[in-house]
């Protein structure tokens, strides 16, 4: 399975960042009309969240700020069936502008 893994740094508290992904992922049409039948599913205690679609999973987590930095980490990285590799670089282009305009 081909997996994309799209990252992001901002200076936004841990729980500011988590609440616009989080946003960002259930309400975004364009990431709708990829699959529209995807699925959210957050922890809020763990800053961390699954998706699954029809046509892919993924994974979510927030890490915060640690001693020393004062950057908080986005990670999102999507499992995608073998037959969507051609549509890798589609997938992980996207997910880096919505992820770098919603922490905008």
């Amino acid at each position: 399975m081909p997996k994309v893994t799209v990252q992001s740094q901002t200076t936004q508290s841990a729980n500011e960042a988590y609440q616009k992904i989080k946003t960002m992922l259930e309400t975004d049409p364009e990431l709708r009309r990829m699959d529209p039948s995807c699925s959210f599913s957050f922890n809020e205690t763990s800053l961390s969240g699954t998706a699954k679609g029809s046509k892919f999973t993924a994974n979510m987590k927030v890490v915060g700020q640690s001693a020393g930095s004062s950057m908080t980490m986005v990670t999102i990285d999507v499992d995608l069936p073998l037959l969507l590799t051609p549509v890798k670089g589609l997938v992980q282009s996207t997910l880096e502008k919505k992820l770098k305009a919603a922490l905008a």
